[in-house]
């Protein structure tokens, strides 16, 4: 065998010991969890003339640690049941010269990539996730362009589309012969209505078994406002009738939501129930009684539970680690880290504890993205939120008369007497008192 022949050999043993070494270290890592966690820290955001932050610089900044010290929780879970977990923390905003924090190494060595937050920053990144073929877990709504890249993304942010839907679900199962009416705004939440709207119909459509049902499961009723009016709301309601009254816009029509909750506080011989977004919650101009008078019943996700003893300790853990509660940015990062972990390690569902309900995965298609549809609805009673299933069964409806202050009958509008033809011949009525003896 001549020099060349040797060299080569000995090239073959070398890059074959090389091959064992990386398959040893690959090996001895196989148990740990690679995670990378992508979030908007602005390190090399500039101040103002005063020497302060934007505005907008301080609230990513907070957004980001808050859902850092969910992910901070989560892997101190996860190390507690027993697994290795090496948490990866990068800026997702490019630097001084407009490059990218995160390389092509640090996708390669990870297992799942959480991020970014920010929809130019996930443009950039999702490719090169997507050439790599790691698991990509979104913290927030992105476009359909950027969601629908395979079954190898879950948004791990509840669909407010999913949310729309399955209120439209609740509302039909238990108010299918009121008068419903969504108050469409046409704002940024079109495709919520649009949503609401499709599969209200389609459900009212399928209990149609006579020419006659059509009257009686009737389709979506709709008052075209604004994010800042109700449109001709007033008129519609009608005290001849329980009034479903139904918006999915959410903080961008807040003026809307204001304008809906006077109009039907003045309309207090009308019976309404009020059916909303879960944005609507946080809105500071709602009164406790008045909830409660008209059931307001709202989608809720990501909710902390409180109420159980197996999440209390956790809570107490996060408030000691960042001296508030967890906020919902903490909640779904601590949410989402836990359950990526139970998919490949099946065994730790009963070793560790979400803050919040369980995510539920679904998909739009068998090829498509995963999307969270993890949505509960409550309703206010006893100044607290209650389960709506919880709900005691509504009375049937029953109309009756009204009368002015002298005991004559107020006319009858005729599209009540059509409805209601049990109050067809009602006259009017005056108490006549009764002479002294």
């Amino acid at each position: 065998m001549n020099a060349t022949n040797w060299t080569r050999l000995a090239c073959l043993c070398g890059m074959l010991w090389s091959c064992m070494a990386v398959a040893q270290d690959v090996t001895r890592e196989a148990d740990t969890l690679e995670v990378l966690v992508l979030l908007p820290f602005c390190v090399d955001a500039d101040t103002m003339d005063n020497g302060a932050f934007p505005p907008k610089v301080v609230r990513l900044r907070e957004i980001a640690l808050e859902h850092l010290h969910g992910f901070e929780l989560a892997a101190q879970q996860l190390a507690e049941a027993g697994m290795d977990i090496r948490l990866t923390v990068k800026d997702e905003m490019p630097d001084s010269a407009g490059r990218q924090r995160v390389t092509n190494l640090d996708i390669a060595r990870t297992d799942m990539v959480f991020g970014p937050l920010m929809r130019e920053q996930v443009g950039r990144v999702a490719p090169r996730v997507d050439r790599f073929g790691r698991e990509h877990i979104l913290l927030t709504e992105q476009p359909s362009r950027l969601v629908d890249r395979g079954p190898g993304l879950r948004q791990a942010v509840p669909s407010e589309v999913s949310m729309a839907r399955r209120l439209a679900e609740e509302v039909v199962a238990r108010h299918d012969t009121d008068r419903v009416v969504l108050v469409v705004t046409q704002g940024p939440d079109l495709a919520l209505e649009e949503a609401f709207m499709e599969t209200f119909d389609a459900l009212q459509r399928d209990k149609w078994m006579t020419p006659l049902d059509s009257m009686r499961y009737a389709l979506l009723d709709t008052v075209h406002g604004t994010t800042k009016s109700i449109g001709a709301l007033p008129q519609w309601i009608s005290p001849y009738d329980r009034n479903i009254v139904v918006s999915v816009a959410g903080r961008s029509a807040r003026s809307m939501w204001a304008a809906l909750w006077t109009e039907v506080q003045m309309n207090d011989t009308s019976e309404c129930f009020i059916f909303g977004h879960p944005e609507v919650a946080d809105m500071p101009f709602l009164e406790g009684p008045l909830m409660e008078q008209w059931r307001l019943t709202l989608a809720q996700s990501g909710e902390v539970r409180w109420e159980d003893e197996d999440v209390a300790p956790w809570v107490q853990a996060f408030w000691a680690q960042s001296g508030t509660d967890p906020s919902k940015y903490a909640t779904l990062a601590h949410d989402a880290l836990l359950d990526a972990a139970i998919r490949r390690f099946p065994a730790l569902r009963w070793a560790v504890q979400p803050l919040a309900e369980p995510m539920v995965w679904t998909q739009l298609d068998s090829a498509g993205a995963w999307h969270n549809d993890t949505w509960a609805f409550r309703f206010f009673r006893d100044w607290q939120w209650m389960p709506l299933d919880s709900a005691a069964a509504l009375e049937p409806f029953v109309a009756h008369p009204f009368y002015d202050p002298e005991g004559l009958l107020i006319p009858i509008p005729p599209d009540a007497l059509i409805r209601h033809p049990e109050l067809v011949g009602v006259e009017p009525f005056i108490e006549v008192e009764k002479e002294d003896e």
